[in-house]
């Protein structure tokens, strides 16, 4: 799982490091800028539930965490800051786990969609920091969310609906409105 912050942003380094105590940090300095200089810090966390090739329903909870923890890093939007495939999974999975009861959880797509095309110059990181990733996910069995998230954090698009019918007049907001099929 790669973020990535301002190169600059000392005392985000120090929370990252913090609120990642229980994983093994590593920091790579790169220049993401196509024309203009943009030196970044790449945060790489090693040892996160997806490098482990766990299955997401084993570590439910761990998801949710970090993914709480990358909520918590996109709320101070002062300086750049991006992230990888694998850390929207765990963003989308604290948004799915904030409106839903999550008994079984399963990913059924992801996609990576690249935004603008950069550079790392000198540098071989597998880190496109401007992508946009299209994440579906199945829940309970019978609910989908699918989700657009921008590498910089921000949910572009959010959606849910139920396999048994297509509700055209159910929007994300009326969600807890809905007849839960979950209990």
């Amino acid at each position: 799982m790669r973020i990535a912050i301002s190169q600059d942003d000392n005392q985000l380094k120090k929370e990252l490091t913090e609120k990642f105590i229980d994983y093994k940090t590593e920091y790579t300095d790169a220049d993401i800028g196509g024309g203009a200089d943009l030196w970044v810090t790449i945060i790489v966390i090693a040892g996160t539930i997806f490098s482990q090739g766990k299955n997401i329903n084993e570590n439910l909870e761990a998801w949710k965490e970090i993914g709480n923890k990358i909520i918590s890093l996109f709320s101070k939007k002062n300086k750049p800051r991006f992230i990888d495939k694998e850390a929207s999974i765990a963003l989308a999975i604290s948004r799915i786990c904030q409106k839903t009861k999550v008994n079984e959880i399963e990913l059924i797509n992801s996609q990576a969609i690249i935004g603008k095309e950069t550079n790392t110059k000198g540098f071989k990181l597998n880190f496109t920091p401007l992508d946009y990733y299209i994440l579906t996910f199945k829940v309970n069995g019978i609910e989908n969310f699918v989700f657009c998230i921008k590498s910089n954090g921000e949910i572009r698009f959010q959606d849910y609906f139920e396999n048994s019918e297509w509700n055209y007049e159910f929007d994300w907001n009326s969600y807890d409105k809905r007849e839960d099929y979950t209990s």
